[in-house]
């Protein structure tokens, strides 16, 4: 079969940085051709097993200087950086209003197969 090479990843709990109850996963993995490590972030609710792709400016993925041991450092920086400027907060409330969105439809759909 054939696979494909995600790399690692690392999370971080948001709760202490005011976004209580989230975790950003951050994926990366070596580019030879960039000579860089490539970081794509992911955004998890604790109670929640999906993950929301945090893209910005249509920007998936970035690359992020480091060697292999000093990557992980470089990473956390950046998420510090960004739960300090508060860069998360547009993507918490997508995430609320996604989850707020389904549970009024589940509801809905209970509601039209009689189920209470």
């Amino acid at each position: 079969m054939y696979f494909k090479n995600l790399g690692h990843t690392i999370a971080f709990d948001l709760s202490e940085a005011g976004y209580e109850g989230y975790i950003v996963e951050c994926r990366y993995k070596y580019s030879k051709s960039v000579g860089k490590y490539a970081v794509s972030m992911w955004l998890r609710r604790k109670d929640i097993d999906d993950r929301f792709r945090i893209e910005h400016q249509e920007i998936d993925t970035q690359y992020v200087s480091g060697t292999q041991d000093n990557i992980r450092d470089h990473i956390a920086r950046i998420v510090e950086q960004a739960c300090k400027i508060r860069f998360f907060d547009p993507y918490v409330e997508r995430f609320e209003y996604t989850y707020k969105c389904f549970d009024l439809g589940d509801t809905l759909m209970e509601k039209e197969r009689g189920v209470s």
